[in-house]
């Protein structure tokens, strides 16, 4: 049961032929992990943080890395990885402890849990910096669009809110409303399909050595569920990422990249005026205009767009959790237009 709720984004079809819709980049080159690299990536980890079942706890290994024997072999075998495109199966074995959302009346759907991976800690330090290093070449190569945010560096959700109050008091000198539209994309991290993701990986011009690794990443993952004190056994895991892999971050992020590129080309080629933030799951669009109506039917039609965009990449946005809020500057009662999204 566990797993048929987790894992139900294999029934999803997808539409690959969208991919044609962006160019390919120039391929990256990808160098071999240095010292500096381990040591900076395993400095910020959390001692306090839940090992895996390995039981290998981040302080341990912190002070294994403090043997420069230790060291090397550590940066020879995710260097090794990497040039053989082969990621162990002993760190493909993981736990998912579902967690139920508080405050709930009715626990009979998935996304009323929340499902929390525990994985291998050697593991985890190498896919952290992996996906450093995935996340400065995506940026450096422009693959990454200018409107997702949180998990990269240098882009948070304390940005996106600087830039959403900047955009508000700007238009507001303009005599502008400003309205906007948030978003939420149902079990994301469990809905990414890997056929798609290879796809992206193409399109983003990785060197072949990195493709290959991915396509085994992905693969022949095996997980057991923990629950309320039960303990399945362990089950194949085809499908998605999860969420607590240091991976996820940035694998989710450019899943989305290639439609966000193709939602800015409809949007322009329609002249809708309408800005986008993105913080991984989530989305918000940005109207301005002097009538909250013209601005209902701009944010409408840009809803559209993307909820069709997702279902042709296997995601489903969860239209209950859809809001929308404007922002004026009268000092007067406010009652703008409701925007029907049916």
């Amino acid at each position: 049961m566990l797993y048929k709720s987790f894992n139900s984004a294999q029934n999803h079809n997808i539409d690959t032929s969208l991919l044609e819709e962006i160019s390919d980049k120039e391929i990256m080159t990808w160098v071999p992990f240095s010292k500096k690299e381990l040591f900076n990536t395993i400095e910020n980890c959390n001692n306090s943080s839940t090992p895996g079942l390995d039981k290998l706890s981040w302080r341990y290994l912190k002070k294994i890395v403090k043997n420069n024997e230790c060291t090397n072999r550590l940066i020879d075998i995710v260097n090794i990885c990497i040039n053989l495109g082969y990621w162990p199966s002993h760190f493909k074995t993981s736990s998912m402890v579902i967690i139920p959302k508080p405050n709930k009346t009715l626990y009979e759907l998935p996304k009323l849990f929340c499902p929390i991976m525990l994985l291998n800690t050697t593991g985890k330090l190498f896919k952290k910096m992996i996906g450093e290093k995935m996340q400065f070449l995506l940026i450096s190569n422009n693959f990454i669009h200018q409107c997702q945010l949180e998990e990269l560096k240098h882009r948070s959700t304390t940005n996106a809110g600087i830039a959403l109050t900047h955009i508000i008091r700007l238009e507001w000198v303009k005599n502008l409303t400003i309205s906007t539209l948030a978003f939420n994309i149902v079990q994301f991290f469990l809905l990414l399909n890997h056929q798609l993701l290879f796809l992206i990986l193409a399109k983003a011009s990785f060197n072949y050595k990195v493709s290959n690794f991915f396509k085994n990443y992905l693969v022949g993952r095996n997980t057991k569920y923990l629950w309320n004190g039960f303990s399945s056994l362990f089950c194949n895991v085809n499908i998605g990422i999860g969420q607590e892999s240091a991976l996820s971050s940035i694998l989710s992020t450019f899943y989305l990249s290639p439609i966000f590129y193709i939602l800015e080309n409809y949007l322009k080629n329609l002249k809708i005026p309408i800005l986008i933030l993105s913080f991984i799951d989530n989305g918000l669009f940005i109207a301005q205009h002097k009538s909250i109506s013209v601005s209902n039917v701009n944010l409408y039609c840009s809803y559209n767009i993307i909820s069709t965009l997702l279902m042709r990449f296997g995601l489903v946005v969860e239209h209950s959790k859809t809001e929308v809020f404007h922002f004026s500057r009268l000092h007067r009662v406010f009652n703008p237009p409701p925007l029907d999204l049916t």
